[in-house]
């Protein structure tokens, strides 16, 4: 293939090189590839700033112009917002303090009285003796308590029975009559309170005797039974009064 023109653009009909026909001498060829950009070259150094020219000569002032009519006056704006608060003026010197009066004398102090004497203590009376006890009244006898036979072994508890139905509660019982009340003897009367006698050393902490065990109530039938009999030992222990 030819190309032409070869870059002259002054010679349009000039080929580069030959070419058999029917090809023409001057046909376009492709287009080369580009090149690559060149590395920018460094910037130029900045140049010395100019003289700064003479000031011209001011003009001269113009006549004034005549007054135009007032025109008519605008509506009020807004309030403008308030401007901050001065600044405090500064405070003035405080004036001297004046000097301090002299201070009155001190009155003397009254003389304090003597004490007056402590009278003598009088002498304790008499005790007097004793008053007569009266007779006590006569106790009632006590029914001699039965004796207690020994608690059996607790035999093995059986199966819970049905439950039977309720029977129909029995009449009450009358009240038996209430025994009479023996005298009451005559009241002695007061003696004088002796004199309180020194204290005795302490005794010995007494012994608690415990009354025998009772065995737990295992139905309904026996706990009244079983209840008596633990306060039947209470009193023989000396747990409780008779």
């Amino acid at each position: 293939m030819a190309y032409c023109n070869c870059g002259e653009p002054s010679q349009p009909d000039r080929c580069c090189m030959p070419a058999p026909p029917p090809v023409p001498c001057c046909l376009q060829g492709p287009a080369g590839v580009t090149g690559p950009v060149g590395a920018t070259g460094p910037t130029g150094a900045t140049g010395a700033a100019g003289a700064v020219g003479a000031t011209g000569p001011t003009g001269a002032t113009g006549a004034a112009g005549t007054v135009g009519a007032t025109g008519p006056t605008g509506a009020t704006g807004p309030t403008g917002a308030t401007g901050a608060a001065g600044v405090v003026g500064a405070t003035g010197p405080t004036g001297a303090t004046g000097a301090d009066g002299a201070v009155g004398a001190t009155g003397p102090t009254g003389a304090t009285g003597a004490a007056g004497a402590v009278g003598a203590t009088g002498p304790t009376g008499a005790t007097g003796a004793d008053g007569a006890v009266g007779a006590t009244g006569p106790t009632g006898a006590t029914g001699a308590d039965g004796a207690v036979g020994a608690t059996g072994p607790t035999g093995a508890t059986g199966a819970d029975g049905a439950v039977g139905a309720t029977g129909p509660t029995g009449a009450t019982g009358a009240d038996g009559a209430v025994g009479a009340t023996g005298p009451t003897g005559a009241t002695g009367a007061d003696g004088a309170v002796g004199a309180t006698g020194p204290t005795g050393a302490t005794g010995a902490a007494g012994v608690v005797t415990p009354a025998a065990a009772v065995a737990e109530a295992s139905s309904v039938d026996n706990i009244v039974e079983q209840f008596n009999l633990l306060l039947r030992n209470m009193r023989e222990a000396g747990l409780l009064e008779s």
